[in-house]
């Protein structure tokens, strides 16, 4: 899957001299955090509601060249407390890479853009949203985590045992097993089921049942 696929496109964003006021005010209208500052559609950077709330508790410098007083929203630009050359993305970069620029930077969003010019934003609730529906978390499901090798052939013999049960896999999510590196949980999420009797077959199978949840 790729950011195109995900991202927000079409963002709300923001002018280089606008003020932190209404950046601020665009912010909580729209329940979001971070907006690309744009001219045109070419994008110079981003400001978050973190860089707005840095500007009032003293943890940045005060606006370069602006004789006002820091602490006046109205006043205070946009462009003096957002963050330059941010990291971005493009819409066929694959969703794995953007979400691991996410993590290792600590970041919120990622402009999406597209020779130079902005064509949407990625943030951490587009990719919480999709993993949740990859995984069938708002689905009513029944979960059967199972210890077994990390050879694929385990994996398709558990995945058999279950189809032949008439059940249904949302997902398979893969976990590591503290207590033997050679091994993996990997836990199953089934249509509401009753586990009872797949957790019977699995077992027979000589595989380990670490947890069932209807």
């Amino acid at each position: 899957m790729i950011v195109g696929d995900v991202m927000a496109p079409n963002p709300i964003t923001i002018k280089l001299n606008d003020t932190l006021l209404k950046a601020q005010d665009l912010m909580v209208k729209n329940s979001i955090r971070h907006l690309p500052v744009v001219d045109g559609k070419e994008m110079h950077g981003i400001i978050s509601e973190s860089d707005i709330r840095s500007a009032f508790i003293g943890s940045v410098q005060a606006p370069r060249g602006d004789t006002a007083s820091p602490l006046n929203p109205a006043k205070m630009k946009v462009h003096d407390f957002m963050t330059r050359n941010p990291l971005t993305v493009m819409p066929e970069t694959h969703i794995e890479d953007a979400a691991l620029l996410i993590y290792k930077n600590k970041i919120g969003a990622l402009p999406v853009v597209e020779s130079n010019q902005l064509v949407g934003i990625l943030s951490v609730m587009d990719i919480t949203g999709l993993f949740i529906d990859m995984m069938g978390l708002l689905h009513s499901s029944s979960r059967v985590d199972v210890v077994m090798g990390k050879d694929e052939k385990n994996l398709e013999k558990v995945s058999k045992i279950i189809k032949d049960q008439n059940l249904s896999i949302i997902s398979v999510s893969m976990l590591p097993y503290p207590k033997d590196e050679s091994k993996q949980v990997y836990a199953f999420r089934l249509d509401l089921c009753d586990t009872h009797t797949v957790v019977g077959k699995i077992k027979k199978a000589g595989y380990k049942i670490l947890s069932a949840m209807e």
